[in-house]
């Protein structure tokens, strides 16, 4: 293995459940430590240069108006509910001030480009603290913008589909994306899965080079099929229920 952690599972967006801890809530993420499991977060870029913790890149599902995080200030996100609850969009600082190295972190960096801006803040942020975590993206050029940067990051490439998932993309991009010919130049430490596509050809041989996560588990059933498959599992609920 690459790294030993504390724990194999890892809460989804943290340990969310409504009304009270929304999806990429600090509730969520603070039910998850107390519990014990690590947590799985996505980061983006305002436009402003706040690094907040938001999976969509629209508003909509969660804080039910439109808007597009990237194209919005701090100033205009902060106090949004999500999800009709109590809990607003938090800042990457938050979080890692709640967390505190209790549990590992799993932070997955969004961006549509070759943003080195968001590499470099999150770098930044990231530079002075003291627990476990580690990057990971879709997106090629965050894992090569570490290697060159912040070379001791351990960071990992996501996989699913590319050529299904990904229809918007210029097809010679998911072309390098599905066989992972970026690999040379990015050099990924691990690989975190989309477990739909686990026989698929282009995933078989990832357990033999790196670890892997494997993702989402939303239910004790899909816990059990992907047992033995994976060495840690990023899951929607507790593995437990």
């Amino acid at each position: 293995m690459l790294f030993s952690l504390s724990t194999r599972f890892f809460a989804h967006r943290g340990l969310h459940q409504l009304p009270h801890a929304p999806e990429n809530s600090l509730a969520a993420f603070q039910a998850a430590a107390r519990q014990g499991y690590g947590i799985e977060l996505v980061v983006r870029r305002t436009a402003d240069n706040q690094l907040v913790v938001f999976h969509d890149s629209t508003l909509d599902r969660l804080c039910g108006r439109p808007g597009q995080i990237e194209k919005m200030n701090w100033a205009e996100l902060k106090d949004l509910r999500l999800a009709g609850s109590r809990e607003t969009i938090p800042l990457l600082s938050q979080v890692l001030a709640l967390v505190d190295g209790q549990v590992p972190l799993l932070i997955e960096i969004k961006m549509e480009g070759m943003d080195g801006k968001l590499c470099s803040l999150a770098a930044e942020i990231l530079d002075s603290y003291q627990g476990p975590f580690f990057l990971e993206s879709f997106h090629p050029y965050v894992l090569y913008w570490f290697r060159k940067h912040r070379p001791q990051v351990i960071r990992g490439q996501l996989i699913t589909h590319f050529l299904r998932e990904f229809p918007d993309f210029p097809l010679w991009q998911r072309l390098l994306m599905q066989f992972r010919l970026t690999d040379r130049w990015t050099r990924p430490g691990f690989y975190a899965l989309d477990r739909q596509y686990r026989e698929k050809g282009f995933s078989r041989s990832l357990a033999r080079r790196r670890p892997v996560f494997g993702w989402t588990f939303r239910t004790r059933e899909e816990l059990r099929a992907g047992a033995g498959k994976y060495d840690f599992y990023i899951c929607e609920r507790e593995p437990s229920t």
